[in-house]
C-alpha cells in the first residue's frame, strides 16, 4: 500500500527556544514542551521511545526525512509549520524547515503553510502570500486555536478571518488543518473544541477541513457528528494514531464510532512523527482490525484491505488531488528508495538519529 503521512514536523524543543521570563523559561512555554515530552514517554511503542536529552532539542528536517523514508514505510509525507510563537521563540516548527523540506524532496514532501491568527488578519493574509510565494508547492494552512497562553484564544469563525479562507482559495490552498482536541498546555480547553471549525466549514465547502487529533477524548462524538454531516470534513489521527497503537482501547472505539457515522472514506492517516517513530504507528494501521464487540457495538462490517489503503492514502490524495500511480513513479528510484535497496529494507528505528547525533544517545540502552 502506498503511504502519506498527514501530519509531520521537526519541532523545536531545545531549551533555547523556549520563551523566557527573565532568566527562567515561560511557565506556558516550560509546560507545553513537558506535555509534549510526556505524550512521547507515555505512548511511544515499545522500543521506539527516545531519550529526553534527544528529545528535548532542535530536530533537523534532514532527520524527519531520513526517520520517514528510510526507517519506516511512507513513502510520502505532509510538512505542517507549527506557529506556536507566543511560547517558543521561533515557533514549534519553523517556515525555514518546511521551506528545506519541500525544495529538497519536493516529490515526498508537502508544505503546509502555518498561520497565527493572534497576530491579526492584515498580517496573516500578508504571511499567507509571503509563504505560497516562497514555497510555490503549499496546498494547506496549519492553525491553532490558541498560541499557547490562556489569555490567547481565538475563534475561526469570527467574521474578520473571513478574508483568510478566501485569500487561501485564491491562492490555491486545498486544506485547511486545525489542531483541535489536544490542549497545548497550561491551556483552556474550551477553545479546542469543534463548533467554530463547523461554522468555518459550512461557510467554505469549497475548502478541505482536517480534524487534527481527532478520535481523542473528550470531543469524540462532536467529531463523529461532524465527519457525518459534513462533507468536507476529515478526522486525521495525529497522536491518535500513536496512542491507537499503544493499545488504549477508548481510541479504538472512538476510530470505529468515527467510521461507524462519517464513513471510511473521513479517516486520515497521520503519525505526528518525529514526536513518534512512525513505523510501530503505520505497521498498527497498516493492519488495523477491530473485535467482534466493537464491530457489534458500532453497526460495522470487518475493515477490509482497501479500506485500510484508503486511511493510509487514497482519502488524503483524494482532498489533495495527488495521483497515487504517478507519485509512486516520481520516487522510485531517488534517494530514499536506494538506499532501501541497498540495504534491504527500513532500516532499525532511530538509525540516521543515532548517527547524527551520537552524544544524545550516549545513556540510551
Amino acid at each position: 500500500m502506498f503511504v502519506i503521512d498527514a501530519t509531520v514536523h521537526p519541532y523545536n524543543v531545545a531549551d533555547d527556544n523556549l520563551r523566557k521570563d527573565g532568566d527562567s523559561p515561560n511557565l506556558h512555554a516550560f509546560a507545553l514542551r513537558e506535555m509534549l515530552w510526556g505524550m512521547h514517554e507515555r505512548f511511544a511503542t515499545k522500543g521506539s521511545a527516545v531519550p529526553r536529552q534527544a528529545f528535548c532539542t532542535d530536530w533537523p528536517p534532514e532527520l524527519l526525512a531520513h526517520t520517514l523514508f528510510t526507517e519506516s514505510d511512507v513513502d510520502m509525507a505532509v510538512n505542517h509549520r507549527l506557529r506556536i510563537d507566543s511560547v517558543f521563540e521561533d515557533g514549534l516548527c519553523n517556515g525555514e524547515k518546511n521551506r528545506i523540506l519541500a525544495e529538497r524532496w519536493p516529490h515526498r514532501i508537502v508544505p503546509y503553510a502555518g498561520i497565527n491568527p493572534a497576530l491579526g488578519i492584515e498580517t496573516c493574509l500578508r504571511d499567507l502570500r509571503e509563504q505560497v510565494a516562497q514555497i510555490p508547492g503549499t496546498i494547506g494552512i496549519k492553525m491553532y486555536p490558541n498560541a499557547g497562553s490562556p489569555d490567547l484564544s481565538w475563534r475561526l469563525d469570527d467574521p474578520a478571518f473571513t478574508p483568510l479562507f478566501e485569500l487561501a482559495q485564491e491562492l490555491g490552498i486545498k486544506i485547511i488543518a486545525l489542531h483541535k482536541i489536544v490542549p497545548n498546555g497550561l491551556v483552556p480547553l474550551g477553545p479546542f473544541g469543534i463548533d467554530d471549525l463547523e461554522t468555518v466549514a459550512i461557510r467554505h465547502l469549497d475548502l478541505s477541513f482536517e480534524i487534527v487529533h481527532a478520535g481523542l477524548p473528550p470531543f469524540v462524538e462532536e467529531v463523529a457528528m461532524a465527519l457525518m454531516r459534513l462533507p468536507n470534513v476529515y478526522a486525521n489521527l495525529e497522536i491518535t494514531s500513536a496512542v491507537l497503537a499503544h493499545g488504549m482501547g477508548y481510541v479504538e472505539e472512538a476510530l470505529a464510532q468515527m467510521i461507524s457515522l462519517g464513513g471510511a472514506e473521513k479517516i486520515i492517516y497521520a503519525s505526528g512523527a518525529l514526536h513518534f517513530h512512525p513505523q510501530p504507528i503505520l505497521e498498527k494501521m497498516a493492519r488495523l482490525t477491530f473485535p467482534d464487540h466493537i464491530l457489534n457495538r458500532y453497526g460495522l462490517e470487518q475493515i477490509t484491505h482497501e479500506q485500510r489503503a484508503a486511511f493510509l492514502a487514497g482519502n488524503y490524495a483524494r482532498i489533495a488531488g495527488i495521483d497515487l500511480p504517478q507519485a509512486a513513479e516520481r520516487i522510485k528510484d531517488d534517494e530514499f528508495a536506494k538506499a532501501r535497496a541497498e540495504h534491504g529494507g527500513n532500516r532499525p528505528m532511530w538509525t540516521h538519529w543515532r548517527a547524527l547525533r551520537p552524544e544524545q544517545w550516549a545513556d540510551a540502552s
